[in-house]
């Protein structure tokens, strides 16, 4: 239910404001604050038009604030655009403690404010002309403690900025660790906030994960793995030095050392991705392994495969893309060039150092490489030709 309450964000800088932090403009975070007392109009002062603007917040104009506020019911909430790190705790606070005189959060006095409706028309007449500052001081609202100092950080430098990232990330480690994950070295990660893990899940040091990652319970997040976009199954080990990207990762499996999953790549159930491997937009089935030294991109491989080390699949003829499919079962030999469009049957053997070139039947055996010749002696016979050669 909406309460009788009209918020204003005010940037105060609104170039500064617009500033991305974890993919999102400043305002952006003080306004999920503001939703929590459930507002009936947040209005945000702006020049021009804002990107992504939600639909339950309007622009105005400063000229415009003061029509928009004598219009308005109930209380009068006053803040500054940016105050990221704000939290609805301290807000609520705020509104409980707020009668009729105007009241601030402790410090921030100046960036702040929630006044009381007998109030509203000093304040209409106050903001025709003033800045976001003026009209609170002259309002000398009563001052009131914040449930956290850090609440109240105005981003008003790029080392402000920094310092709001470290909140944040300090925050949500503290959940983390909370709702049972085992975060190993809270000062030494980076978790976004919108990153979910579950519980059971080892996080060891220099991890970063990032932006909208999923990962399940009971897994183990070796250290400096890099995840971003991301989906990882219960039970699946990282193992350290991996980066994931736009990718997912069925149960139970097992990626790293020195891992690279590209965006659109897909890693079944208990498979395994090994060290030095790298995927791009490829599905890898229940089961099967790349264990070292690989490349597949634009592929589809199959349940139960084995991809031996130095395998590649040549997707790219220098103008289009294509597509290598390996049927469930398939062996893939060391050291083999799979050059796309090519497919491999399901159960088919690939010789090691092949380079296929067309499809390989099921259950069939493709041998693709020059026939290996034997010379006995030839070493001995070769270095007496080259005495007698420099004799001569």
């Amino acid at each position: 239910m909406k309460t009788a309450l009209t918020v204003v964000v005010w940037p105060s800088n609104e170039e500064l404001s617009n500033t991305k932090l974890f993919g999102r403009p400043l305002w952006h975070w003080t306004l999920e604050a503001v939703r929590s007392l459930l507002p009936e109009r947040i209005l945000l002062i702006s020049k021009g038009r804002q990107q992504g603007l939600p639909t339950d917040v309007q622009l105005t104009r400063r000229s415009q604030l003061a029509d928009q506020v004598a219009r308005s019911d109930g209380k009068v909430l006053l803040l500054s655009a940016e105050l990221p790190c704000l939290q609805p705790r301290s807000l609520k606070r705020l509104v409980s403690a707020t009668r009729k005189d105007p009241r601030c959060l402790s410090s921030a006095g100046t960036t702040l404010c929630l006044t009381g409706r007998d109030w509203k028309m000093a304040l209409v007449g106050i903001s025709r002309r003033a800045g976001l500052t003026a009209v609170i001081q002259k309002l000398a609202p009563t001052p009131i403690q914040a449930t956290d100092d850090d609440d109240l950080l105005v981003i008003r430098h790029l080392r402000d900025w920094a310092t709001a990232l470290a909140i944040f990330r300090r925050r949500k480690c503290e959940k983390l660790l909370a709702s049972g994950v085992l975060v190993e070295d809270p000062s030494a990660v980076q978790i976004d906030p919108g990153v979910h893990i579950g519980r059971g899940t080892l996080v060891r040091g220099w991890v970063v994960i990032e932006g909208d990652t999923r990962i399940g319970p009971n897994c183990e997040i070796g250290s400096f793995s890099h995840i971003i976009d991301s989906v990882v199954g219960p039970g699946t080990i990282l193992l350290d030095h991996c980066f994931i990207r736009a990718s997912r990762i069925g149960k139970n499996a097992q990626l790293g050392p020195f891992t690279h999953l590209r965006p659109d790549s897909n890693v079944g159930t208990k498979a395994k991705v090994g060290n030095f491997v790298e995927l791009k937009k490829t599905t890898l089935g229940y089961g099967s392994k790349a264990p070292h030294l690989t490349y597949l991109g634009d592929a589809n491989i199959g349940r139960g495969v084995n991809v031996g080390a130095g395998t590649i699949t040549c997707n790219y003829d220098g103008k289009a893309k294509h597509l290598t499919v390996i049927g469930d079962g398939a062996f893939i030999g060391s050291d083999v060039q799979l050059v796309a469009p090519v497919r491999v049957g399901k159960g088919a053997y690939v010789a090691a150092g092949s380079c296929i070139v067309e499809d390989v039947p099921a259950e069939s055996l493709a041998l693709a490489r020059g026939r290996q010749v034997v010379k006995p002696g030839w070493v001995r016979k070769n270095k007496a030709k080259t005495r007698k050669a420099k004799k001569g």
